[in-house]
């Protein structure tokens, strides 16, 4: 551990000790992987089930925009104690460096191959993280002794706030203990469009159904994928090009309290898609309801909550959320409710059509776009059958998207558009979306992560498939806008189209 005017960072463990830090010069930066990210002191303890305190005030959590003066001081001063726990004690496990490990250890792991259960990639990712958050503020609050403290949100979504929010750079050096060293944005920093824009809000927000919104037991949801994916990496590397410490790895994330500013506006979203239309639910499965995991919460009681248990965030998390003042940039287009009922109720379809498939082995992606074609009219019949009435809606899976855990991906999807480039601007009716993947860990190392498998809903575009024409799906690798990628390691198993989310 090496502190630097008040802000402390990562050694890898094998460096640990004082012959080490007379080798550290004064001008390094410490490694920023960690190797071992385990909860610790957890051996042999049984979790005590969470249970919602109904005395305590309903948090409200605003913009980091909208936040006032002394809401800004509290914030700084919540988080001087966090980073003052762990330089009294590393192995505080209510410490910054301790409670930036929850992230890593659920999220890939550390350097030395272990890690907890994967939450990403799958319908975990949005109840896991509403927990984290939970767990996180609850600590804060003891922290500045005040229960009515509460998490800010970065807004990337309201009109005007695609700009990096003040509060966490300013003053942009170690005296502030929001500001973050490995950080590439800064204050004034504007998000790149192929990150955050109205055309990609536009998709995930009009998500028709829980599974493309929220993602399915092996599937990422289409907010997962973009715009949650983007913006980490954004964060970490402005140029979209480099996987970079510490918002730009998950390992690391969690390190930057910009972390937890962002997928507060993720968990609001998640709560906002619930309201836009009664079509809109939560699933009802209850293995997913039952599932759960353990936090230490603010007495350092290690603890268990349920997925159930975080769904109604007032009555059981005792949080809620202050809307922003700016409109949004999406607009929500409300599918007809005797639609939205016979697409539930549709199950005929012809079989799926494979676009692209190797066997079971991998397909590079590469830097430059690539096309994979079906030719039509031969396989005409089957996709005007999946189109057709008796099996409304129709998705584009590409599955097995497997990416080394020191490396990151980004490729927009286009349907129907073969000549689609990284300056095809993202309002094209062709667009059907964005894949992203964020780096795991700063290095390679032993453990395999789980492929992931992405879902789209081209329902629209395919009904406009013409006779005799081909059916054209486009993979475009992008970084900065109008750019691609130097380096890509990214591959996938195959592409295929049903009526199946």
């Amino acid at each position: 551990m090496v502190e630097r005017a008040g802000i402390y960072f990562r050694r890898r463990d094998v460096l640990a000790g004082f012959t080490a830090s007379l080798l550290l010069p004064a001008t390094a930066r410490a490694d920023d992987m960690p190797s071992d990210c385990a909860p610790i002191g957890v051996s042999g303890k049984t979790p005590v089930p969470y249970k919602p305190d109904p005395t305590l005030p309903v948090r409200v959590r605003k913009s980091a925009f909208e936040l006032s003066k002394s809401e800004v001081d509290r914030l700084k001063a919540a988080y001087s104690a966090l980073r003052n726990l762990t330089k009294t004690d590393p192995s505080d496990p209510l410490g910054w460096l301790r409670q930036g490990y929850v992230h890593c250890w659920y999220c890939g792991g550390g350097s030395n191959g272990t890690q907890g259960e994967e939450i990403h990639g799958s319908w975990r990712f949005f109840p896991w993280h509403r927990a984290y958050l939970h767990f996180h503020e609850r600590i804060l609050c003891k922290l500045v002794g005040d229960d009515t403290f509460a998490l800010p949100y970065w807004d990337w979504d309201s009109s005007g706030r695609q700009t990096f929010p003040s509060v966490y750079g300013d003053p942009d050096d170690v005296s502030n203990p929001l500001f973050d060293m490995l950080r590439s944005a800064k204050p004034g920093s504007i998000i790149n469009p192929q990150v955050v824009s109205a055309p990609i809000m536009n998709k995930t927000m009009n998500s028709r159904n829980n599974s493309l919104f929220m993602g399915s037991a092996n599937s990422v949801g289409a907010m997962e994928n973009s715009p949650h994916g983007p913006v980490h990496i954004w964060t970490g590397d402005t140029s979209l090009q480099n996987a970079n410490s510490d918002m730009g790895i998950l390992a690391t994330a969690a390190q930057d309290p910009m972390f937890f500013a962002h997928h507060g506006n993720i968990d609001r979203l998640w709560s906002v898609w619930l309201g836009l239309s009664p079509t809109h639910k939560n699933f009802d499965d209850k293995a997913w309801r039952d599932h759960g995991w353990q936090f230490y919460d603010e007495n350092k009681v290690w603890t268990r909550i349920t997925i159930s248990q975080v769904l109604d965030t007032v009555t059981s998390l005792r949080s809620t959320y202050q809307s922003p003042t700016p409109k949004p940039i999406w607009t929500f287009k409300p599918v007809p409710v005797a639609i939205a009922a016979a697409e539930t109720a549709a199950r005929t379809a012809p079989p799926p059509l494979v676009v692209a498939s190797n066997q079971g082995q991998a397909i590079a992606l590469g830097t430059a776009p690539s096309t994979k074609t079906v030719a039509l009219p031969k396989e005409r019949a089957r996709m005007m059958a999946m189109a057709s009435a008796s099996a409304p809606q129709s998705y584009l899976h590409i599955r097995g998207i497997q990416v080394p855990p020191d490396a990151q991906a980004m490729f927009n999807v286009f349907f129907g558009l073969p000549d689609a480039s990284p300056s095809t601007p993202l309002s094209s009716p062709n667009f059907v979306g964005t894949v992203a993947v964020v780096a795991k860990s700063k290095e390679m190392h032993a453990h395999v992560h789980p492929a992931i498998n992405a879902t789209f809903d081209v329902t629209g575009v395919l009904q406009d498939v013409k006779p005799n024409s081909e059916l054209a799906v486009t993979f475009v690798p992008i970084a900065a806008a109008g750019q691609a990628p130097t380096v890509s390691t990214a591959t996938y198993q195959e592409v295929v189209i049903d009526h199946n989310a």
